[in-house]
C-alpha cells in the first residue's frame, strides 16, 4: 500500500487540557507519513506554551481572532501539505492503528471520498458515539448506533453512509477545496453533514470502517460558544440552510415541510416542559435563516449547477435509512438510554 502524506488537523479553542490527553496518542500512530497541525483558534488559556514547550515537531497555526470551527478548519487545510486531511477533534484518542485502514480504503478505490472510523464513547468504551449517520425522511440524521454495543457484529461492516462525524473523518485535501471546504456561515453544528452533502452530489461515496477505532468525549472544542441555546440555534438554523442549498427541489418540497412541522411540535414540548429559553432558541433556528435567503439561493444555484453530478435518487439509494419511532423518542429524550434498534 502507497503511504499518502496525511494532515491531521486539530482545531482548537481553550482545549489544553483535551490536548494533554490527545496529543500522546498521536505520537504512537503506526502510520508514520503524517504532519499534525494544530489551528490554536484564539484561545486564551496556556495551549499555545503547552505545545511550544512539549510538542516542538507538531505545527501550529496561531489566530488571534477566533474563527470558529469552520473557520478554523478552512484556514487549516489551506495550510496543510498532506494528500488527505484527518479532520480531528481535541476532546478525541486515537489508537495506534486507526489511520492505516482509513487511508487504504480511500486510496485504493477512487469512488470514495470521505471515510470515518469507528467512534467509540470515551467513558463507556464499547459504546457506539458514531459511525456515521443517514438521511431521513424527516429532515433528522439516522445517527446510528448511537450508544450501541460497538462488538455488535452489525456494526463492524462497512457501511456507505449520508455524513461523517466532525470528531474523526478523512478526506482528500483537493476533494475538500474544490468542494468549497466548510460553509463559514454555519460557524459550527452540522458543517461536516452540509459538507458530506456536497461530496455525494459531486458523485463520491462515503464509506465507514469499523477497523477503525477512536475514542470521543464530546464537547471539548465547541470553538465559539457552549451555551445550550447557541448549540439549538446553530443546529436548527444549519439543517434548513443545507437543505435548502442542497436538495433537489423536489426532495426539498417534501422533507422541508415535514422537518419544520417536527421542528415546530419539539419546540411545543419544550415549552410543555418548562424550557423557554431553548424552544426561543429552537424557534429563531427554524426561522433566523429567513434573511440570508438571497445568498443561500446563491449558494444553492452554483451547488445545482456546479457541483451536482447524480440525482437525488441515485444520492439516496443507499444512504437514506428511517428508523422507527423509537429512535426519535430515545433519543430526543432520553438519548443516554440503550434501546432495541429497529427501522422502519
Amino acid at each position: 500500500m502507497s503511504k499518502p502524506k496525511v494532515t491531521v488537523l486539530i482545531p482548537n479553542y481553550n482545549g489544553k487540557k483535551w490536548l494533554e490527553g490527545l496529543l500522546p496518542t498521536l505520537k504512537k500512530v503506526s502510520y508514520k507519513n503524517i504532519e499534525v497541525l494544530i489551528v490554536n483558534n484564539g484561545s486564551t488559556d496556556d495551549s499555545a506554551k503547552f505545545l511550544k514547550k512539549n510538542y516542538p515537531k507538531f505545527k501550529v497555526l496561531e489566530i488571534k481572532k477566533n474563527r470558529g470551527y469552520s473557520g478554523a478548519n478552512n484556514l487549516g487545510v489551506k495550510r496543510a501539505t498532506g494528500e488527505y486531511i484527518l479532520f480531528l477533534n481535541n476532546d478525541t484518542k486515537v489508537t495506534p492503528n486507526f489511520l492505516g485502514p482509513l487511508v487504504e480504503k480511500i486510496e485504493n478505490d477512487k469512488t470514495i471520498g470521505a471515510v470515518q472510523p469507528q467512534i467509540r464513547n470515551m467513558v463507556s468504551k464499547n459504546a457506539i458515539d458514531s459511525i456515521g449517520s443517514f438521511f431521513t425522511f424527516t429532515g433528522f440524521l439516522y445517527h446510528y448506533g448511537y450508544f450501541q454495543n460497538a462488538t455488535e457484529k452489525k456494526y463492524n461492516k462497512e457501511l456507505s453512509v449520508y455524513s461523517v462525524k466532525g470528531a474523526c473523518y478523512l478526506m482528500k485535501k483537493k476533494d475538500y477545496l474544490d468542494l468549497g471546504g466548510i460553509d463559514e456561515s454555519f460557524v459550527t453544528y452540522v458543517e461536516e453533514s452540509d459538507l458530506c452533502h456536497r461530496l455525494l452530489l459531486s458523485g463520491k461515496n462515503i464509506i465507514y470502517i469499523p477497523k477503525s477505532i477512536v475514542y470521543h468525549f464530546g464537547g471539548g472544542d465547541m470553538s465559539v460558544m457552549t451555551k445550550t441555546e447557541v448549540v439549538i440555534f446553530r443546529s436548527f438554523r444549519n439543517r434548513f440552510v443545507s437543505y435548502i442549498k442542497n436538495l433537489s427541489l423536489k426532495k426539498l418540497l417534501f422533507v422541508l415541510p415535514i422537518h419544520f412541522i417536527l421542528c415546530e411540535i419539539l419546540i411545543f414540548m419544550s415549552l410543555l416542559r418548562g424550557k423557554f429559553k431553548q424552544a426561543i432558541a429552537s424557534q429563531i433556528g427554524v426561522i433566523g435563516w429567513i434573511p440570508s435567503l438571497p445568498s443561500i439561493l446563491k449558494k444553492r444555484e452554483y451547488i445545482q449547477s456546479r457541483i451536482r453530478k447524480i440525482n437525488d435518487k441515485m444520492l439516496f439509494a443507499s444512504v437514506e435509512r428511517n428508523p422507527s419511532f423509537n429512535y426519535y423518542s430515545h433519543f430526543f429524550f432520553n438519548p443516554e438510554g440503550r434501546f432495541n434498534e429497529k427501522e422502519v
